[in-house]
């Protein structure tokens, strides 16, 4: 080899390195998403992976920068309405810092299983491993709902989940399907607690009181619950299928999602065999199904009403049901999105999400990994089976939803 050739493969071995620990960090490979966060204008991503690492996904650019690599797994967090984002590092400081890396606070917290912040920051919400909820830190830190060590992280296989709009927060975990739940302090000395606590489901809080407005019974297991970014609907759906909404005007009142198949389960009318009028299927749409039925004949519905997040897409006007699926040995495995109206109980569309890649819709201890920006009609999901993300473009007008992006 001569000396010219020589300089050249050096040359190409310094570029090689400096692309792997500079501009390089967008090059190295990434674990599943545990949990991501969407800017309110669509811009910007941010991440943390199963590995500890957490990136910045510019979604105009079509680029990402890694940041770190020692994230907690469920602290990726955009504050609404600006360009700052909140991530804890697994030294248990939480960071809150500019999408061009300014910090603007530090603090030391307990390990977060799920938090949120305010606009303003003036208000800061977490969850620890057993569901119990706080509100600031530091000094100001005090307890929200603290009755039990049950249900927790490790007991449902799914962290908390809070959310913000309005006037309220709301908290959503592990359903109660029964009637109304007993009423009980939230806060308890800790030899005081309940077995399991009576605000493990969807719980309606104000915000500035930090008192539990409303219970919201009636879903099962695992649940997924968010409010609109108005304030104005709780909107909810678990694993056995149920969707359920409330008015935040009149909480008391609850309201049922249409099945997909079988439409609207009426309660408190008569039953007797055949009699159609437990359910209203008047306004059903037709479900997507597999093309081929499997080997019993049987043709797969493609939508699945049992939920493994809710993201509203369209300002406050419309959200997304998200269905949990599993590949099945048929061939039929596909991912479809139910869009709703806020406030209407049937189904407007079916939307695909598509299985290349298949979205994180696969592990009810991922359900941190799907979020939107709905002034921006931006949806976005990790993936099944990489570190990778997809973003989707909402089309109020056509109620189509488009792939922008696969960012690896």
């Amino acid at each position: 080899m001569n000396k010219q050739k020589l300089i050249l493969l050096l040359l190409g071995v310094v570029i090689v390195i400096a692309m792997a620990f500079y501009g390089g960090r967008a090059f190295t490979s990434l674990e599943p998403v545990t949990s991501l966060s969407v800017s309110s204008d669509g811009r910007y991503v941010i991440s943390a992976h199963e590995d500890g690492a957490l990136v910045l996904w510019d979604i105009d650019a079509q680029q990402r920068e890694k940041l770190a690599d020692n994230a907690n797994l469920y602290s990726a967090y955009f504050i609404p309405g600006g360009d700052v984002f909140l991530w804890q590092d697994q030294d248990d400081v939480v960071h809150v810092q500019r999408v061009d890396e300014e910090v603007v606070e530090e603090f030391k917290h307990f390990p977060t299983y799920g938090h949120v912040m305010s606009a303003d920051r003036q208000h800061y919400l977490s969850s620890n491993q057993t569901w119990n909820i706080y509100h600031g830190h530091g000094d100001e830190l005090q307890p929200v709902l603290l009755d039990s060590k049950s249900p927790s992280f490790t007991g449902t296989g799914q962290v908390l989940n809070l959310s913000m709009g309005g006037d309220f927060f709301v908290s959503g975990g592990s359903g109660s399907p029964g009637g109304e739940l007993e009423d009980s302090p939230p806060v308890r000395d800790e030899d005081d607690f309940r077995f399991s606590s009576s605000y493990g489901g969807v719980t309606l809080w104000g915000i500035d009181t930090l008192e539990p407005v409303a219970k919201l019974p009636g879903n099962s297991s695992k649940t997924y619950a968010t409010i609109s970014p108005d304030g104005q609907w709780v909107v909810s759906g678990d694993e056995n299928t149920i969707g359920l909404f409330w008015n935040t005007d009149k909480p008391q009142k609850r309201h049922r999602m249409a099945d997909y198949d079988g439409g609207i389960y009426l309660e408190d009318t008569p039953f007797e065999e055949g009699d159609s009028r437990n359910w209203d299927t008047s306004e059903l749409i037709p479900v997507p199904e597999a093309e081929k039925p499997n080997d019993r004949g049987f043709r797969y519905s493609l939508a699945t009403p049992t939920t493994i997040a809710i993201a509203f897409i369209n300002g406050s006007e419309e959200f997304l049901r998200i269905g949990y699926s599993q590949y099945r040995s048929d061939g039929s495995s596909q991912t479809y999105a139910a869009l709703f109206e806020a406030g209407n109980p049937w189904p407007q569309a079916y939307l695909d999400l598509g299985t290349d890649p298949f979205p994180s819709v696969n592990n009810y201890s991922r359900n941190l990994s799907i979020d939107s920006a709905p002034d921006a009609n931006l949806l976005v999901t990790g993936h099944a089976f990489d570190g990778g993300i997809t973003v989707y473009r909402y089309d109020p007008e056509e109620r189509t939803l488009a792939k922008e992006w696969v960012g690896r």
